[in-house]
């Protein structure tokens, strides 16, 4: 099972990497007119941080807190970072040799949280009638 939510998250990173290949500074800022909507920005900035925050946290055992590196609200500035915060994951993932319960769970957290905000962004670019790269598997 554990291989399996690999595998799917890493697939997952790709799409994202996918979706900033089509970025531009405009895109990011557009809001839909509905209670509580985020930017697209916002959406990515929670995805990045939340990469970070988990990578740290699958490496010690235990969550650490979150926090989000990105500074700069940029196309690529965005880009940059999802590249990072997905090796960041991976370099964690490869290097855990105990895969305990604790991090098995904090893995699976991370998968979940990446696919909520895919089900959002898909929503948010259906809405401002964008269209989303191939890979976007659920769109």
């Amino acid at each position: 099972m554990h291989e399996q939510i690999v595998i799917k998250l890493l697939n997952r990173f790709e799409a994202y990497s996918d979706l900033a290949k089509t970025l531009d500074d405009e895109l990011l800022k557009q809001k839909v007119d509905v209670p509580k909507h985020k930017s697209l920005a916002e959406h990515l900035w929670c995805v990045i941080g939340a990469r970070e925050s988990y990578a740290r946290a699958i490496e010690q055992g235990s969550w650490a807190g979150f926090s989000c590196s990105i500074q700069t609200f940029g196309a690529s500035d965005f880009s940059e970072k999802l590249k990072e915060s997905s090796s960041g994951v991976e370099s964690a993932i490869r290097a855990v040799s105990d895969w305990n319960e604790a991090r098995s769970n904090l893995l699976a957290t991370l998968a979940e949280h990446e696919v909520m905000h895919e089900g959002q962004i898909i929503r948010h670019m259906y809405a401002i009638e964008q269209e989303l790269p191939a890979s976007w598997t659920w769109a």
